[in-house]
């Protein structure tokens, strides 16, 4: 299997676990505020993730690039809060037409901060993609929601392709705990300004969700580290479907004829690219990415 058809089950795995997140945050949302709820998933993810990270060679546990981790990891508390008031105000189907504006967003950064090649092709992608999220969920008018929404897609972009900047020596792991730790103070401070008593629904709120965002940054983190971020970030969309299925099942959203028109004009593409993409991998070094 090629790295490049690996990283894209990874994307579909890790957008299925993110998908998940918002179905608790949509469960549970008024359980507690922004802040306390980030403030324990945090908590939770960085007390499961310690074992693994003690386990790692003391070099491999060493912080490196600390203000650039330390900026990603405080994106977090940036983009969770823009997630967490964007599926309070819109429906589960709208918010996620709006994060999964976070491809573009990537395609358009990895060029500007990595100098990957705009193909016509992937631009074309992106665009039949776009449009098709338009076309299935044909997203409301919901003002603050519509803001929050695309900040979020923003920093779930910057949040990605920051790690490309991060020692390809540093272990996935060691990646995910300081990621974790070092947004934990700020998201401490912020909590204590809306802090609630503690609830039945905030733990599943808190639970559900820290298990889904460590699924979805795992699969990110070994996505992105193995293949140029324009040739999967198509991938993404993929949440797009899990949304509006779950959306379907959990919050009775309707799928109609706009719906599955626009799923099948989101994924004939994300097959189309994968396809293209891999014909372009050099057949000396299977594996290796350009």
């Amino acid at each position: 299997m090629s790295a490049l058809l690996l990283a894209v089950i990874f994307l579909l795995v890790g957008n299925l676990f993110a998908t998940g997140a918002d179905v608790f945050v949509k469960n549970w949302a008024d359980a507690s505020g922004i802040y306390q709820y980030l403030f324990l998933r945090q908590c939770l993810l960085a007390a499961c993730l310690y074992p693994l990270f003690r386990r790692l060679p003391q070099d491999a546990r060493v912080l490196r690039r600390g203000r650039l981790q330390a900026f990603r990891a405080n994106l977090t508390v940036i983009g969770g809060a823009c997630v967490f008031v964007a599926l309070t105000e819109l429906t589960l189907a709208t918010a996620n037409v709006l994060f999964y504006a976070s491809p573009v967003l990537t395609l358009l950064l990895a060029a500007w901060w990595f100098k990957e090649p705009l193909h016509k092709f992937r631009l074309f992608n992106i665009a039949c993609c776009f449009a098709g999220v338009v076309v299935a969920l044909q997203p409301d008018s919901g003002g603050l929601g519509i803001l929050a929404g695309l900040a979020a897609a923003l920093c779930i972009a910057c949040h990605n392709l920051l790690v490309r900047y991060i020692p390809s020596s540093t272990p996935t792991i060691a990646v995910m705990f300081w990621g974790t730790v070092l947004s934990i103070p700020l998201m401490a401070i912020l909590s204590v300004f809306n802090w609630q008593p503690f609830s039945l629904p905030m733990l599943y709120l808190v639970v559900g969700s820290a298990v889904c965002v460590c699924g979805y940054q795992l699969c990110c983190i070994v996505a992105y580290r193995r293949a140029e971020a324009g040739a999967i970030a198509l991938a993404e969309y993929s949440g797009l479907v899990f949304a509006a299925l779950l959306g379907w099942w959990l919050f009775s959203e309707n799928i109609d004829i706009w719906t599955a028109t626009g799923m099948a004009m989101i994924i004939f593409p994300i097959f189309w690219q994968t396809v293209i993409e891999h014909k372009r991998l050099p057949k000396t070094v299977p594996g290796e990415v350009n």
